[in-house]
């Protein structure tokens, strides 16, 4: 279903919340018609799969409807459900014993789906390959072992104490990079690092 044209903002979702609690099934339904394609294409790309997609996609909306009276008013829709289906569609491909992607595309997969979340309420500045693109070069600018530290702690989730024991130096001269990469990027991207921050945490 197409998605509908009604800006998606906290007092929508607020509202829905409350109607889903109600048990209103013409809430779940704007709530999938607003969502199910981003949701679908976000679990498409993991597993390449059209019906194991709309499976996941499938199963986020099942398990919202049966969790509709424990939810909290605060509660954010989109959020739920993007979580529910991109644990359902890694979940998958771990059964499959699939080789997944590197960690580093992942992150750029979810950044996307944030990033066109966004564009839903407006924010159209620009396009996110470019947006991606700046912060490629960015990174690829860093030194080469700041570099190689920054990745690994913000696209492999690696703590710093593993990042030392990985390249054989002391977690001090770990964080010295990071600080370094986050102070350089900061600055190489400042145009861009409100929309960048509201989408990642890379570098936070």
């Amino acid at each position: 279903m197409e998605s509908t044209t009604t800006s998606w903002n906290t007092d929508r979702n607020r509202q829905l919340v409350l109607e889903l609690s109600e048990g209103k099934k013409n809430a779940l339904k704007q709530i999938y018609d607003e969502f199910y394609q981003m949701l679908f294409s976000l679990s498409y790309q993991y597993v390449n799969d059209y019906e194991e997609a709309r499976e996941a996609v499938q199963n986020a909306f099942v398990k919202l409807w049966e969790n509709r009276g424990r939810m909290k008013e605060s509660t954010n829709l989109k959020n739920f459900l993007y979580t529910i289906v991109k644990n359902n569609s890694l979940n998958y491909l771990k059964k499959q014993e699939i080789i997944m992607r590197s960690n580093e595309d992942l992150k750029w997969m979810e950044m996307h789906y944030h990033y066109e979340s966004m564009m839903r309420l407006g924010n159209d500045e620009f396009e996110f390959d470019e947006l991606r693109k700046q912060v490629e070069d960015a990174i690829e600018r860093l030194p080469e072992q700041c570099r190689l530290v920054f990745k690994m702690s913000r696209f492999d989730d690696l703590r710093n104490k593993e990042i030392a024991e990985k390249l054989n130096v002391s977690e001090k001269t770990v964080e010295a990079h990071i600080t370094k990469a986050l102070k350089s990027l900061r600055k190489d991207l400042s145009p861009y690092m409100s929309i960048i921050m509201a989408i990642s945490d890379i570098f936070v």
